[in-house]
């Protein structure tokens, strides 16, 4: 499993929805929490997309294989944080951009940046469920073991998708905490 955890968000932002809202009662936390939980749902929902950049997985493999949720913790002193988990099973490596040939040949590229392997004593077969690559533990025929890549939770421990979870969750809440103080001052929210 794998942690994404914000702090000190929009700390000037926070002086303003504080100025602003302070005669609200409950209103600066309704409306940090309400715009910090709207970033937090944009960052889960993009994270797709920041692994396929890094990862040769489409974009729909990622989010269809993790599982996602998200914490809003207000703490002592009006600290606001938010921690996000991704987890998930380590996925096929057929998952990613692997191919094969008849004459038995198989490569395979898990990272973008990296260049492509090829894996010896490894052949695709349909064994126990789906076809998957499978590698001879040992001489004889069997056993054989099914070759996997990463995780969703471990791609997301990927420091540039973790600078783009974190860069997205903070232009996001700076773009919605304005509309939260609109709610708040009208009423809305709850």
């Amino acid at each position: 499993m794998s942690y994404i955890r914000v702090n000190e968000i929009g700390d000037t932002s926070l002086e303003r929805v504080n100025k602003i809202l302070a005669n609200v009662p409950g209103g600066v936390f309704k409306a940090a929490s309400s715009a910090l939980k709207r970033a937090g749902d944009t960052a889960k929902t993009r994270a797709g997309q920041f692994a396929a950049a890094e990862y040769t997985i489409a974009k729909g493999d990622f989010m269809r294989n993790v599982n996602t949720k998200s914490r809003i913790n207000g703490g002592a002193g009006g600290l606001l944080s938010m921690s996000i988990s991704f987890g998930g099973k380590v996925l096929p490596l057929l998952t990613f951009n692997t191919t094969y040939s008849r004459d038995g040949t198989v490569q395979t590229q898990v990272k973008r940046n990296g260049g492509a392997a090829t894996l010896q004593h490894a052949f695709v077969a349909r064994i126990f469920g789906p076809t998957a690559v499978f590698e001879r533990v040992g001489s004889p025929r069997f056993p054989v073991e099914q070759k996997f890549g990463p995780s969703t939770g471990h791609m997301m421990r990927n420091e540039e998708v973790i600078e783009k979870m974190d860069e997205t969750i903070r232009d996001t809440y700076e773009k919605r905490v304005e509309h939260e103080i609109l709610r708040v001052l009208n009423g809305w929210g709850g």
